[in-house]
């Protein structure tokens, strides 16, 4: 064991996701609960005994969950919605706050600050009821204590103030001033209860507790949150918090906590302080003001949310810098360094051995996955007597030297794409006329009624869809019988769309396993895992593909299939794309070209297949930016230069399409609050958003921006299996329109439909339709799109003649 290393948590599916197919089960009542937690102690007890095996000297116990780390706590404390307060504690009130059950919605569902994790969003009502109840966490950590010893055991906390920080007011509609008065006195009654839970915890003979507070981070954009962390956390010993019988790591990551937290943070009585070395500048803070000899430095400098393998040389210079700024202060300052992860490692995949040939794809064995990074931490740890005593990177880690060196050698610069970034101008960022003009053009192309009905895009994946793509990756199906099939599930979708009588109709992406990975499978320049799984939310795991070399598209991508359904149907087919930010986003991105270039690249890509679509016939193209917000930096000053080359990217890919043709794009899951300026320069003629779990809080920044391009509010949750009636949607709808104007409003689901089986889609779809005829009639809208309604053969076929395994 090596008592100078650390670990902050460690992912949650297990290696082969045993824990999506156990909860997955478990939902659909093929697994009792006693058989869903066995399989969750398993995975559990692996992590475990990795890093032990692993040398690492203080392994977290308790950030193991069944759905979201944020939800469990909202469940411990006993902070449950009104609506969820009739169901019995435990797991299965939690999986309702999250999935929703019938007339009980799910919880609002966001981005974990700049991550693609999501999180369930706590929502606070008055007056303040609580019911804690730790019984589960406690005997986790029992587990723990059994299988590490009390000495390695590390209870994490999420702390206090992060998780008041991310919840928000049960009522949509209160004011800031309302809602800060609300989260100060959940607080106020929350910190009693964390005081005695970490009594408890020291009562279990732990040494020490970790308090992860990564809203920390967020100090400076905030007087209030500044605020709650002076209440919650003084500097002596009376701050019940702090005065257990137990060691307190306070845990921050993501980015630099800044200058007037990181000396309010080193005053305060814990014995720990845990900074991220891999965002931010926090060297520059050691340096700056010091560090304090009577606390240990939990150094951050094994990135926990990339997949690359640490550098030798940038790590070591790193170490060497960190234990020369707390030396003057104390002599044996190096003593005082652990060595950690910058995060929980639940933002990468498990483990890399079992990835193949993967390392000769990327050029190199410069990979890390999270068994390997928990190597990493305990190789580092060890190596920082050498490293303070001088010497060499190469001569401590020379075959990770070695490694990155041929990795170096290997990558090749695309010309043609970087002459293209070259000869970029200011046109290459504009569509060819501006809103008003393109949207006339488009009404008479495309002839669409008011209040037009689409969906996002995809259609559920089902085994039969999952098996043909196995089947053809495998070998065993040729590629012209794959197509063959893809081409009836997409003949299936189209007529499945015709009959319900939506306006706006999706070929339905069969061919897809992911937004991302099917367009990076495509693109020169990414490589692809075959188990890289990193969790999303909940059970919902996806696969982020790695870029290693310049971006180009070889060939078109998706031009067959879009053909293919636009020949069943009169109606408009949408063309599906992936935004190239969120292309950046879901990826794990080079280390050695900046983000803005890597963008630009696959914009350039991506602007290629758009021209492609338009010159295939299509008239609405899809362009996905999900994740444009949740790239955003988490400081203040550096969100400016991200959202404009984020937003340039866009423009990018979709500049050159024809003013006719309408460009739509989708985002989801985020607050888009302080970057609709950017949403607007994106251009898009229709923005489908998620709202559906927002209480139309998302549809109130688009009316204060007076946000005036087309827009489609998500009717209803596409993540909680319940079939919303009619009445709900109509009511939805009709209060959309007392918000914007009924031409700008276009009615479809929050998200793809990938993850609902066909029944949950049909039944919703058809209540969606349902519900915008009768507000229409209700509202005096005329029904007619102009459209002709004859069905092409092919597409009433593939409605009437169900496709097997649907």
């Amino acid at each position: 064991m090596v008592s100078n290393s650390g670990a902050l948590g460690f992912p949650r599916m297990g290696p082969n996701r045993e824990m999506k197919f156990a909860l997955e089960k478990h939902w659909r009542g093929k697994m009792d609960e006693a058989s869903m937690l066995a399989i969750a102690r398993d995975v559990e007890q692996q992590a475990w005994g990795i890093q032990m095996d692993a040398g690492v000297g203080l392994i977290s116990a308790g950030d193991h969950c069944l759905y979201d780390n944020m939800l469990a706590w909202t469940e411990y404390l006993g902070a449950v919605p009104k609506r969820h307060a009739h169901l019995a504690p435990g797991n299965e009130r939690m999986f309702a706050m999250a999935r929703g059950i019938d007339n009980a919605p799910a919880l609002d569902m966001t981005k974990f600050f700049d991550t693609n994790y999501h999180y369930e969003v706590p929502e606070l009502e008055t007056p303040v009821a609580l019911q804690p109840n730790f019984a589960n966490y406690l005997e986790t950590i029992s587990r723990g204590i059994a299988k590490m010893g009390a000495d390695r055991t590390a209870p994490v906390v999420l702390g206090p103030v992060t998780w008041v920080h991310l919840a928000r007011h049960a009522n949509a509609e209160a004011s800031e001033e309302a809602t800060t008065a609300l989260k100060d006195q959940y607080l106020d009654a929350i910190l009693p209860v964390y005081a005695a839970l970490i009594g408890k915890l020291a009562a279990m003979g732990v040494q020490e507790v970790q308090l992860h507070e990564p809203a920390l981070v967020m100090w400076d954009s905030s007087k209030t949150l500044a605020a709650m962390f002076k209440k919650a956390y003084f500097a002596n010993k009376a701050c019940p918090m702090l005065s257990a019988d137990v060691k307190v790591n306070l845990v921050t990551f993501f980015e630099d906590v800044g200058a007037e937290a990181y000396q309010w943070v080193t005053a305060l009585p814990v014995s720990a302080i845990s900074l991220d070395f891999t965002r931010g500048d926090s060297l520059k803070l050691v340096k700056g003001y010091g560090f304090p000899k009577d606390k240990v430095l939990g150094a951050g400098i094994i990135d926990g949310r990339s997949p690359w393998a640490m550098e030798p040389a940038k790590v070591v210079s790193l170490v060497r810098e960190v234990a020369s700024a707390i030396m003057p202060a104390n002599p044996n300052g190096s003593d005082n360094i652990r060595v950690q992860a910058s995060c929980n490692l639940q933002f990468v995949p498990w483990d890399v051995t079992c990835e193949g040939d993967l390392a000769e794809k990327v050029g190199g064995d410069v990979l890390a996955f999270a068994v390997q990074k928990v190597q990493e931490i305990v190789a580092l740890a060890e190596a920082v007597p050498k490293i303070t005593a001088g010497k060499e990177a190469k001569d401590i880690f020379p075959v990770l030297d070695k490694a990155w060196k041929a990795f170096s050698a290997s990558v090749t610069d695309n010309t043609n794409t970087a002459k293209r970034l070259a000869g970029l101008t200011e046109a290459s960022f504009s569509r060819p006329a501006p809103f008003k003009e393109r949207v006339a053009a488009q009404q008479k192309s495309l002839k669409l009624p008011v209040l037009p009905t689409t969906t996002i895009g995809s259609f559920p994946q089902t085994a039969a869809v999952r098996k043909l793509r196995r089947e053809f990756k495998s070998g065993a199906l040729s590629a012209e019988d794959y197509e063959r099939a893809i081409d009836q599930q997409i003949s299936y979708a189209i007529g499945i769309q015709e009959a319900l009588g939506l306006d706006i109709l999706v070929h339905g992406e069969a061919e897809r396993t992911d937004m991302v990975e099917f367009f990076g499978q495509q693109f020169q320049g990414f490589a692809f895992t075959s188990n890289g799984w990193v969790q999303s939310y909940g059970s919902r795991c996806v696969r982020p593909p790695i870029i290693h070399g310049d971006v180009s598209r070889p060939t078109a991508m998706t031009t067959r299939e879009f053909k293919v359904a636009q020949e069943l149907t009169l109606r408009p087919v949408k063309g599906m794309l992936t935004g190239p930010v969120t292309i950046l986003n879901w990826s794990f991105p080079r280390l050695d070209v900046s983000r803005k270039e890597q963008a630009f690249q696959i914009a350039l890509a991506i602007s290629d297949e758009v021209a492609d679509l338009e010159a295939a016939g299509c008239k609405v193209i899809q362009v996905d930016e999900p994740a444009l917000r949740e790239g955003l930096p988490l400081k203040p000053l550096k969100k400016a230069d991200y959202l404009k080359w984020a937003t340039d990217s866009f423009l990018l890919s979709t500049a050159i399409a024809k003013p006719e043709t309408s460009i739509h794009t989708h985002m989801c899951y985020c607050d888009f609050g302080d970057c609709m300026e950017a949403i607007d320069r994106l251009d898009a003629d229709v923005n489908s958003i998620e709202n559906a779990r927002s209480d139309n809080t998302t549809l109130q920044s688009f009316k204060e921006f007076n946000y005036k391009k087309g827009l489609g509010p998500g009717l209803y949750d596409i993540h909680s299996p319940v079939v919303p009636p009619v009445s709900t949607l109509q009511d939805k709808l009709e209060g959309f329109l007392k918000v914007l104007p009924k031409e700008q409003l276009v009615c479809n689901p929050d998200c793809g439909l990938k993850t609902r089986t066909w029944p949950q889609v049909l039944g919703a779809l058809r209540n969606l339709v349902e519900a915008t005829r009768n507000v229409r009639t209700l509202n005096g809208i005329s029904d007619a799109s102009g459209q002709a309604v004859t069905v092409p053969s092919g597409g009433h076929a593939a409605c009437c003649t169900p496709v097997a395994a649907h």
